[in-house]
């Protein structure tokens, strides 16, 4: 068929402008959703096992931590990284296993479901967090902001290697990857308090506060990163259909 017959064909058989489109779609119902509402909902889909190893960490600290001295602050922070691999590998599943298609159609977007997921288990793992250096520093005996920098470093940098691993290998084979880093890092705590202790020294504190601080924000990077990438995905998507 040539192109002017084609043309022609496509003229004939165009679709009429609809007429009052807008008005049309503001009739239409909506079953509206507040933030606070969709946020609960994605409750039930987080794994009751995240829920239950997450205490598990915590658990043994309240009951066992009036039996220990300051050493609890650094065994405590060798489990932390454990308490930020299930915060990461759960939050961000769907975008490990590549769950774009589902953005396309689903009511919610991908993007929206991550973020509620990564702001339950944020609050969550923030709360334990909290419980755990408020538990330390009563029993240690060392100053709170030094049990704080103590617990959260460790957590942050499992966070953003495991973010990192996230945002450029998204396969299955990613969760396995976080779990050598959350690993890793749990180990390196405990042969620093071994062989060089003294870097914990008061005198060292603001350069690890300093140090907390900045993966804070590289954390912050990370995750900007990750809602990007994924906005450059559905858009590839979109071209192909």
């Amino acid at each position: 068929m040539n192109k002017k017959l084609e043309k022609e064909i496509a003229a004939v058989f165009a679709a009429p402008e609809p007429e009052n489109k807008i008005g049309f779609l503001r009739t239409l119902p909506r079953s509206r959703i507040s933030t606070s509402a969709f946020v609960r909902s994605q409750i039930p889909f987080i794994k009751k096992s995240v829920w239950v190893l997450s205490c598990m960490i915590v658990l043994p600290v309240l009951l066992g931590g009036y039996f220990m001295n300051e050493t609890i602050v650094w065994l405590v922070s060798s489990f932390v990284p454990f308490l930020a691999l299930l915060f990461i590998t759960e939050s961000t599943k769907s975008v490990i296993y590549g769950m774009n298609e589902l953005e396309m159609a689903a009511r919610f977007s991908l993007k929206s479901v991550i973020l509620a997921r990564l702001s339950i288990l944020g609050i969550f793992n923030g709360i334990l967090l909290i419980v755990l250096i408020v538990v330390c520093y009563v029993v240690s005996g060392i100053s709170m902001l030094q049990t704080g920098v103590s617990l959260l470093l460790p957590y942050l940098l499992t966070s953003n290697i495991s973010l990192y691993l996230v945002r450029h290998f998204r396969n299955k084979e990613t969760i396995s990857w976080c779990m050598v880093v959350a690993v890793m890092v749990s180990v390196l705590n405990v042969f620093l308090h071994y062989v060089a202790d003294f870097l914990f020294q008061t005198k060292y504190l603001f350069v690890w506060f300093l140090a907390t601080v900045l993966l804070v924000v590289i954390m912050a990077y990370e995750l900007y990163q990750i809602f990007k990438k994924m906005e450059d995905v559905i858009w590839s998507c979109a071209l192909t259909d």
